[in-house]
C-alpha cells in the first residue's frame, strides 16, 4: 500500500478554475514507509464530517530558491498526504496550483496546511496569470482579490494549520503577517532544545509530554505583531534546559513560543515552528501534533484560542 503512495495528489475535479496537482520530489520508499508506519492508525476525534484539505506548497516558478527545496518541503507533503490517506481524517489535496485560492474555488476546502511555503506566492505568476486573468486586469489586480479571498475565508469560519518557514511567506503582505500574529526573526538553534507546554489543558498538546520535552530541530524566534496578549501560546522554549548561549538571540524577553493558535474572525489559526529536520516526519509524536492541529482547523477538535 505504501509504495502506491506518492508525492501526486490524485485531484478530484474542482470548481471554479480548476485546481491540478503538483509533483514535488519523491523522497526514498524507505523513508516513505518509515513516515507512513509512524502516522497515526485513526484520529484522535472522528471527523465530523468527510474534509477536504489543501495541502499548500511553494509554488513552481519560487521553488529553486526555496531554501528547503528537496528537504522538507518533499517531506512534508508527504507526512499530510500519508495522515489523511492513513486516518482518514481528510482528503488531501497537494498542489502549488494558485488557483486554489481564487474565490470560488477555496471555498472547496474545509482547511488549508501551508506545507512550509515561501517566497511572495500570493502574487500570480505569469503561468498562474493565465488561469486567473478572468480576476484582474493585471497580476496586481489579480493579487488583491487573492489576497482578499484568502483572509475572507479565514474570517468567515475556515482554518489554517502553519509549519516552519510557512509563517515567512509574502513578506510584502502584512495582513498575512497579521493573520498569523508573528513575524519571523531568525533562527537562533539548530540542536536540541528544551521545550516547556505553555497549555497543558489544550488538546492540542495531547502528543506531548505536559512536563515538558526536548527536540532538536531548527528553532524559531519571533517579533512585531508577536503578542502574547493576542495569542494562545501552547509550547515554548524553555529557557532553563536550552543553550542561550547561541548568537543572533534578538529577544530580551526569553519569550520564544514555538507553537500557538489564535482566533481570525470566525476562523481557526494554528502555527508551528516545528519542521525543517527530515527526521521529524517520521517522529510520532510529531505527527500526532500535526494531525490534531489539522482536526482543529478543520473543526474537528474543539480548543481554546483566547489568549492566556
Amino acid at each position: 500500500m505504501v509504495g502506491k503512495l506518492c508525492i501526486v495528489a490524485v485531484v478530484a475535479a474542482a470548481i471554479g478554475f480548476g485546481v491540478s496537482a503538483w509533483a514535488v520530489e519523491e523522497i526514498p520508499k524507505h523513508r516513505q514507509k518509515q513516515i507512513w508506519d509512524a502516522a497515526p492508525e485513526k484520529p484522535r476525534v472522528e471527523p465530523k464530517k468527510a474534509h477536504k484539505v489543501l495541502v499548500w506548497s511553494t509554488p513552481a516558478h519560487l521553488y529553486d530558491k526555496d531554501p528547503h527545496k528537496g528537504y522538507c518541503v518533499p517531506y512534508g507533503a508527504y507526512a499530510f498526504k500519508a495522515l489523511g490517506e492513513k486516518t482518514k481524517a481528510f482528503e488531501p489535496v497537494v498542489t502549488e496550483d494558485l488557483t486554489a485560492f481564487a474565490p470560488d474555488d477555496i471555498k472547496q476546502f474545509d482547511a488549508i496546511v501551508m506545507n512550509n511555503s515561501c517566497g511572495p506566492w500570493i502574487t500570480p505568476s505569469d503561468e498562474a496569470m493565465e488561469k486567473l486573468k478572468a480576476l484582474g486586469a493585471d497580476k496586481a489586480a489579480v493579487e488583491q482579490v487573492l489576497r482578499k479571498s484568502l483572509l475572507d475565508y479565514v474570517s468567515g469560519g475556515g482554518g489554517i494549520m502553519a509549519i516552519h518557514f510557512a509563517i515567512a511567506a509574502n513578506g510584502q503582505w502584512k495582513d498575512f503577517q497579521e493573520m498569523f500574529g508573528a513575524k519571523f526573526t531568525g533562527h537562533p538553534w539548530n540542536e536540541e532544545v528544551g521545550i516547556k507546554v505553555d497549555d497543558p489543558d489544550s488538546p492540542l498538546v495531547a502528543a506531548w509530554d505536559k512536563a515538558g520535552f526536548r527536540i532538536a530541530d531548527e528553532i524559531y524566534q519571533f517579533g512585531d505583531p508577536y503578542d502574547r496578549a493576542k495569542l494562545r501560546v501552547l509550547l515554548s522554549i524553555d529557557v532553563a534546559k536550552t543553550s542561550m548561549g547561541v548568537k543572533w538571540i534578538n529577544r530580551k524577553d526569553n519569550d520564544f513560543a514555538q507553537a500557538w493558535v489564535k482566533p481570525y474572525g470566525k476562523g481557526r489559526i494554528f502555527y508551528t515552528g516545528f519542521g525543517h529536520r527530515t527526521e521529524l516526519y517520521w517522529n510520532p509524536k510529531l505527527l500526532q501534533f500535526y494531525l490534531d492541529a489539522i482536526q482543529f482547523a478543520t473543526g474537528d477538535i474543539e480548543a481554546p484560542t483566547a489568549a492566556r
